[in-house]
């Protein structure tokens, strides 16, 4: 792992325990802020990698898409998340599927890539997204 990505990964971490709520609507919408801090952390560092010439234009096309990819699916978990609130749901049982729904968002959409560098981007960006899941399923109230 290179010094960018355990960094990213450690500042994942650091937003996820920070992000710590005591109900399933705030921790979606905490979930969804530190995937979008995520994806910024990513630009930075495809565009580090791209500059010093570790990324190609290829790798960056790909690394491109699959951040616009993330956003998209992440916009429309917000506001799933907000109408299902404004409706008055307030339990885990009805933001979980919300977030199920984030994740397929993404793998189903994903570029694969085979380039590992690539990949390892995607990787911190992923633990992101899956970490929306266990935030609110960890939550305690509106049960």
């Amino acid at each position: 792992m290179t010094r960018f990505q355990t960094i990213l990964v450690l500042i994942l971490l650091a937003l996820l325990i920070v992000g710590c709520t005591t109900d399933p609507y705030r921790a979606a919408i905490q979930g969804s802020s530190d995937v979008s801090q995520a994806v910024s952390s990513a630009i930075k560092i495809t565009a580090s990698y791209y500059s010093a010439g570790t990324f190609n234009d290829a790798q960056k096309a790909t690394a491109a898409k699959y951040f616009t990819i993330v956003t998209d699916c992440n916009v429309s978990f917000r506001k799933t998340v907000v109408a299902v609130h404004n409706e008055g749901h307030t339990g885990v049982s009805a933001f979980l599927p919300i977030a199920d729904s984030f994740v397929s968002c993404v793998r189903n959409s994903a570029p694969v890539s085979a380039d590992a560098k690539v990949a390892s981007v995607f990787k911190a960006i992923d633990s992101a997204i899956n970490g929306v899941s266990l935030a609110i399923a960890s939550a305690k109230g509106g049960q």
